[in-house]
Parts: structure tokens; C-alpha cells; sequence
């Protein structure tokens, strides 16, 4: 079983309807440009 990849070598392949298509350079995979960017954690300081 192989690792997950990170996606961190991306190209984009397309652009349709305001949507960015990426291709991992790594691992092939085609994915939407929202699913890659990191979603915000906020820290709860007490």
C-alpha cells in the first residue's frame, strides 16, 4: 500500500466556468483547485 500524496507539485490542466482544473505531477490524480487549498484552523487560546 503506498502513501498518500500530498499534491504539492500541481499544473493546471483547465479552466471552465470560473473552476481551475490541477494535475498532481506526482501521483496523476485531477482534482478542482478548491479541493487542494487548506482549510482554516483557528486556535482556541484560553
Amino acid at each position: 500500500m503506498s502513501a498518500a500524496c500530498d499534491h504539492t507539485r500541481t499544473q493546471i490542466i483547465a479552466r471552465r466556468d470560473g473552476v481551475d482544473y490541477l494535475e498532481c505531477l506526482d501521483c496523476r490524480q485531477i482534482f478542482e483547485a478548491e479541493d487542494l487549498e487548506p482549510v482554516k484552523v483557528e486556535d482556541d487560546e484560553e
